[in-house]
Parts: structure tokens; C-alpha cells; sequence
């Protein structure tokens, strides 16, 4: 039995090693697939906000509100800020923002904060005295505009936090300029009411306010992980999700090879090995774990030794090496069960490589492979659970995103075993018909 296993074992990976196209298949096609997607999603989450934004501060104000707009700007940790004064127009930073030079531009306008310090000063003055005492003065506007390419989620970030930085300067103008009209005000009202005596005694001994909210602000900060799990990157939600994509194509050569086999007859001849059909199907699943077990450690090695040498952020696994190989075993027995699956019933190569091939990309756009289950409608996330390639997917990602451990990712491996067994069981017992 044994040495029936070893024999069958030792045929595949010797067919596999004439098999130059399967071994492209299996190595040099997932490589390159992680390597180009993670470069050029690396680079679109610029445009979504998930990288830090470049942000253009035209000052032609060269007054106050324009040195502490710039300097609450450089406090935000994903935002770049390069700022013009009156070397460069505002239409030609406009020209620079639509051209993606930079993701979003602000202008400020010559004046803004006199007209700003004036606008306050009147609302003040007419809410403390009377609407005539003041002229009305217009508030003035910032003026702000995006790249083009830039996305729904990041807008609404920029626009919300500079709305939220206008109003918290005309909140602290406000403060100031009651500071200055409030005495005026209550000795006014004490002239008015109790005589000019009781005025008098108050000019001597003046009203100050000294009222400060530095000390009293409600701080807001992000919680910190338990475990210690810093912000995921694009490439650790990528080199994982595409490598189980990759493995999956392990079903590819592993159909073809029994399509040959049956083709030219040699199951014929292995039929006429004294014996069940056991080992034949269990050596061929072992040739093919060997094989996908050095192809998934292949593609985390060029996540975190070759994506930092181009450019990307560093692939952290977060200690979860052996927990991410059992993962990978089992997402590869699935993938070897429908491989067998294909092998067995499939009427040729063309008909098994197409039916794989778009079996495989129905199933990665379901599971969350390319565009994530939670972006998707309420139905198609429903009908995502199907998805043997969103089992791997979510317990890929309570391991190196959500900082769980291999027990917790025990629902989706025990699904990805039992797809396993009753794609084998289907596979021999279309093998048993034939015998």
C-alpha cells in the first residue's frame, strides 16, 4: 500500500516536471499576479485615501488664518502638504490639481482673514447690542477642489475635515471677540438699569474674561489592539487573497494530467494494478499539497522580500507562518478535490481548462478576492458564503488582519475539508463506473 502511495507520488511530480506549461501554471503565473496587482492597487488607494494625500495650500491670505490652517494640515499623519504663496495662481494650482499633481487643493483668498475677523466682530456686536450697532459683514468662503480620480470616501474625508477646521477657527474668533464685547456689554446694561454710580464703581474695577479652551478639549484617538496589530496595508490584504487565487489553479494541470492519462491510455493499464483506486487518488492529492505548499511559501517570500525593494509597504505576518501553511493546506485540498473532480468527468483538456478557469474567477469575485464581500450588494453577499475561495480569504484575514489564532479559523477549514471529501467521493465513484 505504502509503496503503491510512494509510486504514484513520485509519478506525478515526475509528470509535472516535463510539464514546463503546468509548472508556469503553477509558479511564475501566481508571482506575477501578486506582483502586478499589489503594485497597482499600491498605487490606486492613493486616490482612495488608504496611502497619504498630497495636498496643495495656495496662501495668497499672508496673514493669520493661513500659518494655523497649514500647520492643523501637517498634524494629520496621512496628509502631505506643499504650500504656494504669490508665485503661483490660482488657476494654475487648479491646473495642477486636475492634472493629479495633487489629490486636493485649497485656495486661500487675499484678505480672508481680515474679512473673516471682521465678519465675526459684527455677528458678535449685533447679537450683545443691537442689530444697527454693526454693519453686516459677509463671511467669506475658502475655496478647495479634487483631482478627478479621486474617490467618493476620500472627498467626503477631505471636505468634512475642512469644514471641521473653518468652524473650530471662527469658534475661537468668536471666543475672543466676546473677550472684548462682553464687558462693554454687562457695563452698559448696569449703566442702563442701576444708574451711572453703580457704572462708575464697575469702570474703576473692569469685567475681564479670560476664558481659555486649550485645556478642556475632548481629545478623540484611535484604540489600540490588544495584540499589538498596527493599521493593515494593501499588501497584506493582497499577497494572501491572490495567493490563494494562485493556488487554486493547482486544478489546471492536475485535470489535464488525468485527461492525458486517460487519453493515452495509461489508466487503462493502472486500472490493471492489483489494488483500489485509494492510493492512485491519495498519492495524486499528495504530489499536488508538496507542490502547493512550496508555491504559497513562494509567494509570501516575494511579499515580504521582493514588494519592499519596489516600492510598497512590508508584508507583516505577525508570527502566524504555520497557522498560514495550515490555512494554505486546506484551501489547497479543496483545490485539489475539484481538480480530481474536473479530472474525472471532464470530456477533454479544453472543456476542463475553461470550465476551471472561469469556475475559479466566479468563485475569487465571490469570496471577496477582488473587490471585498462588505462593498458588494446584500444578495451577493448572501450568495458569497458558497465561495471555497472566501473560506481561505476570511481565515487568511483573522489571522494577519484580525490578529486571531488558528482555532478561531476553524468554521472555514473544516468547510474547506468537507469540500474535499465530497468532491473525492464524487471523483471515485465516477472513477469506480469506468472501472
Amino acid at each position: 500500500m505504502i509503496g503503491q502511495l510512494w509510486a504514484v507520488i513520485v509519478k506525478e511530480l515526475q509528470l509535472l516536471r516535463r510539464d514546463r506549461g503546468g509548472l508556469a501554471v503553477l509558479f511564475i503565473m501566481p508571482v506575477a499576479l501578486v506582483l502586478v496587482v499589489c503594485l497597482v492597487q499600491d498605487n490606486i488607494l492613493k486616490t482612495s485615501g488608504a496611502a497619504a494625500v498630497d495636498v496643495l495650500v495656495v496662501d495668497h491670505d499672508q496673514a493669520t488664518f493661513g500659518p494655523w490652517f497649514i500647520s492643523q494640515l501637517q498634524q494629520q499623519g496621512d496628509v502631505r502638504v506643499s504650500v504656494a504663496t504669490d508665485d503661483l495662481s490660482f488657476v494654475e494650482a487648479q491646473r495642477q490639481v486636475e492634472r493629479g499633481d495633487y489629490q486636493f487643493g485649497v485656495y486661500l483668498s487675499p484678505q480672508l482673514s481680515h474679512s473673516l475677523q471682521q465678519a465675526v466682530d459684527s455677528q458678535v456686536r449685533r447679537q450683545l447690542f443691537s442689530p444697527a450697532s454693526s454693519q453686516d459683514s459677509a463671511m467669506p468662503s475658502l475655496f478647495y477642489s479634487f483631482d478627478p480620480a479621486v474617490q467618493g470616501g476620500l472627498r467626503a474625508g477631505l471636505t468634512g475635515l475642512i469644514d471641521q477646521l473653518v468652524r473650530r477657527h471662527r469658534a475661537e474668533l468668536c471666543l475672543e471677540a466676546f473677550q472684548r464685547y462682553l464687558p462693554k456689554r454687562v457695563e452698559h446694561y448696569v449703566t442702563v438699569q442701576l444708574g451711572p454710580m453703580f457704572s462708575q464703581a464697575l469702570a474703576q474695577h473692569p469685567l475681564e474674561l479670560d476664558v481659555s479652551v486649550e485645556s478642556s478639549e475632548m481629545m478623540v484617538a484611535p484604540l489600540e489592539s490588544e495584540a499589538g496589530f498596527t493599521m493593515p496595508t494593501s499588501i497584506q490584504h493582497n499577497v494572501p487573497a491572490w495567493s490563494i487565487f494562485g493556488l487554486f489553479f493547482i486544478v489546471l494541470p492536475l485535470a489535464t494530467v488525468m485527461l492525458q492519462e486517460r487519453s493515452q491510455g495509461v489508466f487503462v493499464r493502472l486500472q490493471m494494478i492489483p489494488g483500489s483506486m485509494v492510493p492512485l487518488l491519495v498519492g495524486r492529492v499528495v504530489a499536488y499539497l508538496m507542490i502547493s505548499l512550496v508555491q504559497f511559501a513562494l509567494m509570501l517570500g516575494v511579499g515580504r522580500t521582493l514588494l519592499p525593494l519596489l516600492g510598497t509597504d512590508h508584508l507583516d505576518l505577525h508570527g502566524q507562518v504555520p497557522s498560514l501553511l495550515v490555512v494554505s493546506l486546506c484551501v489547497a485540498l479543496a483545490a485539489c478535490g475539484f481538480g480530481l473532480l474536473l479530472g474525472v468527468y471532464a470530456r477533454s483538456s479544453q472543456q476542463a481548462s475553461l470550465t476551471a478557469a472561469v469556475t475559479i474567477v466566479i468563485f475569487a469575485a465571490l469570496g471577496g478576492i477582488m473587490i471585498p464581500v462588505y462593498l458588494m450588494p446584500e444578495v451577493m453577499q448572501h450568495v458569497s458564503v458558497i465561495s471555497p475561495l472566501g473560506w481561505g480569504m476570511e481565515a487568511m484575514q483573522i489571522l494577519v488582519l484580525r490578529g486571531g489564532c488558528l482555532a478561531e479559523t476553524w468554521p472555514y477549514l473544516l468547510r474547506l475539508v468537507i469540500c474535499f471529501i465530497v468532491c473525492c467521493f464524487f471523483a471515485w465513484r465516477g472513477l469506480r463506473r469506468r472501472c
